[in-house]
Parts: C-alpha cells; sequence; structure tokens
C-alpha cells in the first residue's frame, strides 16, 4: 500500500507535470503564457531614459527582401524583436507582441521588425500565418554588435525617435501591458 500513498502520487502528478514543461514545447509555451497572464513576466519598462544609448547601423531584409537600415527610420519609434520559430519563449510572448503590433501598426511613427534569427522565409511566413499574426517579419542583413544583440531569444529593443536605444529586454515578456503601451504612447510624443 506504501507505493500508492496520496503524497506517492502527487509527487508523481507533478513530477510528470515538470517533465512535460521542460520537455515538450507545447508545454513550456502553455507555462510561460500562464505566468504572463498572472502578471509575472512583465517587461522592465524603464522609468527615464537617461540610460539610453545610439544604435548602431542595423541592416534588415523585410519579408519581400527589401533592405531596411535602421538610419532610415530615424524619426520613427522603433519595437524590434529577435526570435525564432523553435524558440518557446518567443512563441510564449509573440501573442503580446502582435497584440501591441496590431494597436501601432497604423501610426506612421511607429515601426515594428520582427526578426527571425534563422533567417528562413518561408518558415517564419508559416509560422505567423499559422497562428493568425500579423506582424511584419524581418530577417537580420549584417552584423549586430554583441552589446546590442548576443544571440539570447528573445531580445527586445526599441529605439526612441532620435535613434537611441531605450529599451532592451532578453527573455519573454507580456508586451501587451498597460505600462507598454503608455511607455510608447510618451515615446510617440517626445520630440525628436
Amino acid at each position: 500500500m506504501g507505493r500508492f500513498s496520496l503524497s506517492n502520487i502527487i509527487y508523481t502528478l507533478l513530477l510528470a507535470g515538470l517533465l512535460a514543461i521542460l520537455f515538450i514545447p507545447g508545454g513550456k509555451v502553455w507555462f510561460m503564457q500562464q505566468l504572463m497572464k498572472v502578471g509575472l513576466l512583465q517587461p522592465s519598462v524603464p522609468k527615464t531614459n537617461e540610460d539610453a544609448w545610439p544604435a548602431p547601423e542595423m541592416l534588415f531584409r523585410d519579408a519581400a527582401g527589401a533592405p531596411v537600415a535602421l538610419s532610415s527610420l530615424k524619426g520613427k519609434v522603433v519595437f524590434i524583436n529577435f526570435w525564432a520559430t523553435w524558440c518557446p519563449p518567443c512563441r510564449a510572448e509573440m501573442p503580446s507582441v502582435d497584440r501591441l503590433y496590431r494597436q501601432w501598426k497604423d501610426n506612421p511613427g511607429a515601426m515594428f521588425l520582427i526578426v527571425d534569427a534563422d533567417s528562413q522565409p518561408d518558415k517564419a511566413a508559416a509560422f505567423m500565418r499559422d497562428n493568425g499574426y500579423q506582424l511584419p517579419v524581418a530577417f537580420l542583413a549584417g552584423n549586430v554588435p554583441q552589446n546590442v544583440y548576443n544571440g539570447t531569444l528573445p531580445t527586445t529593443l526599441i529605439i526612441d525617435k532620435a535613434g537611441r536605444i531605450v529599451f532592451r529586454e532578453t527573455g519573454a515578456a507580456d508586451y501587451s501591458s498597460r505600462r507598454m503601451e503608455q511607455y510608447i504612447q510618451q515615446l510617440l510624443a517626445e520630440k525628436q
């Protein structure tokens, strides 16, 4: 009877749940999204931009293959998210990034670059289509300094109108928060 005690059953169920979260990609995504729903994994939105630093030139390609230079976007608030289709934290935050994009996509002062770190246009487009996301996929077309993007996925940057990096976050975060919305509104309202 000792092998089937209530504590052994509970322990076994908890261990099975933990293993599912660790080894099943969908399990990790679901778990992280639940943490976002209860208010955890919030982006650390800065109160001031005193720690901002000049964004280096970065080159991207849009989904059609057209070049996009970061310097050509000066005067806009630029949201850059480095991600990959296989990355559970990227997949977990993607619904919130999509909600944020849908809120600002028609604002001419805002630009979103959702950068597929694997540079696989067909796979990235299929992922967006299959999940109902409207996000504009982009791809790296040049080097990015390690202090900006060191390969950690996801990594999110926000560049202000003056071309300064004012926000940098690594790891999954809920970008559909009211605080992030207010931060972007503040950046859009600033004079260049």
